[in-house]
C-alpha cells in the first residue's frame, strides 16, 4: 500500500481507494470516531462526588467520504457498483464472529481495524460529469489498531529422552512420552496483543503457557493431522477443532477466559507441554501488534 491508501478486505473482496490517481478517491481524511466509555461509577451516598468503578472501552464507527470518478457517467456508475457490492458484505454479514479488515497507511505506517461495513449513501448531483460522492461508515469490533501482518512463532514438542511403561505388564506394552519445549516471543506495539494458538496433533492434554502470565490447558487428545485453534481475538473468541466444531469444553477450569488471553508488549517465554509418543506435535502462535492510534 501507498501512503494515503485505504483497503477493505474480507472473503471474496479486496478493494482499494485513496489518492487522486485511483478511480475511488478519499475526499477527506477518515474520521476514526469517538470511543464510548462505559463506566461503573457510583454516587457517594450523602457525599459529594462519585466512587470510581471499572471502566470499559467501546468500539469505533469510522466515517469515510469518498469520490467515485469516471470518464463518463456510465464508467463512474460501474465503479460505484463494485464499491457498493463490497460494502454490502454479503459473504460475511450472515456469519457471526466473522469480521472484515479495513487497512490504512500514513507516514509509512500501516494499520488495520476489524469490523463490518455499515452505512452507504450516494449523492448524484454531479453524476452527469462522471462524479459520484459516497458517505460510508465502518463499525469496528473494538477501539484498537492492529499491524497489517502477523508475527508467527512455531514451537515443536521436543522428543523426550525416554519413555515409561504404563499399566500392568502384559501384551501389548505401551509407553508414554511427556515432553516440554519453550521459546521466546517478542511482542511489539504499545498495547497487549491477542495470540492465536493453533495446536497440531498428535498430542494428549496439551498445555501452552506464557510464563508469568497465563496457562491454557486442554483435556483432550488431538489426533495426528488434526488441529485445535484457540482464538481469543474479540471478533472470534472460539476454540475450534479443524476450524469447525467447538471444543471449548476441553479447556480446564484453571485456563484463563479467552477475553484475558493477551500478551503485553515485550519479551516473553512460552512453554509447550503435552504427551506425544512421536514428538512431532507443535503449537503455532500468531499475533498482530496492537496500537492505540492509526
Amino acid at each position: 500500500m501507498r501512503d494515503g491508501e485505504m483497503r477493505l478486505l474480507y472473503s471474496g473482496t479486496d478493494i482499494t481507494w485513496g489518492p487522486a490517481d485511483l478511480p475511488i478517491v478519499t475526499v477527506g481524511p477518515p474520521d476514526w470516531g469517538d470511543v464510548e466509555i462505559r463506566s461503573e461509577d457510583e454516587p457517594r451516598p450523602r457525599e459529594d462526588g462519585v466512587m470510581m468503578g471499572d471502566d470499559y472501552r467501546g468500539n469505533r464507527v469510522v466515517t469515510l467520504e469518498l469520490g467515485v470518478f469516471g470518464a463518463t457517467e456510465a464508467a463512474a456508475r460501474t465503479t460505484l457498483a463494485g464499491l457498493s457490492r463490497a460494502w454490502r458484505g454479503d459473504t460475511i454479514r450472515r456469519t457471526p464472529r466473522v469480521a472484515a479488515e479495513l487497512r490504512t497507511r500514513n507516514a509509512g505506517r500501516e494499520r488495520a481495524v476489524f469490523g463490518r461495513p455499515r452505512r452507504f449513501a450516494v449523492e448524484e448531483n454531479e453524476a452527469q460529469e462522471g462524479v459520484l460522492l459516497v458517505g460510508a461508515t465502518f463499525e469496528t469490533v473494538d477501539d484498537l489498531f492492529y499491524a497489517t501482518t502477523e508475527t508467527v512463532r512455531t514451537v515443536t514438542l521436543a522428543p523426550p529422552l525416554g519413555g515409561g511403561l504404563t499399566g500392568v505388564l502384559g501384551s501389548p506394552l505401551t509407553t508414554t512420552a511427556t515432553s516440554d519445549r519453550s521459546a521466546v516471543l517478542d511482542v511489539g506495539g504499545e498495547l497487549p496483543a491477542w495470540p492465536v494458538l493453533q495446536i497440531r496433533g498428535p498430542i494428549t492434554n496439551p498445555v501452552v503457557e506464557i510464563l508469568g502470565r497465563w496457562r491454557v490447558e486442554l483435556r483432550t487428545t488431538i489426533a495426528v493431522g488434526r488441529t485445535v485453534t484457540v482464538d481469543p481475538r474479540p471478533w472470534s473468541r472460539s476454540v475450534l477443532l479443524n476450524g469447525g466444531g467447538s471444543v471449548a469444553g476441553a479447556l480446564t477450569r484453571t485456563s484463563p477466559r479467552l477475553a484475558d488471553m493477551t500478551i503485553p508488549p515485550g519479551r516473553h517465554e512460552v512453554a509447550f507441554r503435552g504427551t506425544d509418543e512421536t514428538g512431532t506435535s507443535s503449537v503455532r502462535i500468531a499475533w498482530r501488534d496492537a496500537h492505540a492510534s492509526p
